[in-house]
């Protein structure tokens, strides 16, 4: 997470997507 701050904003589209889906659904399972 501070790696990302430091080093700019890296977050792929795709996974950034995972992400907000999983929010949505409450899915608590790791995001690969």
């Amino acid at each position: 997470m501070p790696r990302s701050l430091k080093k700019g904003p890296f977050i792929d589209l795709h996974l950034l997507k995972k992400v907000e889906k999983a929010v949505e659904s409450g899915d608590k399972k790791p995001i690969r």
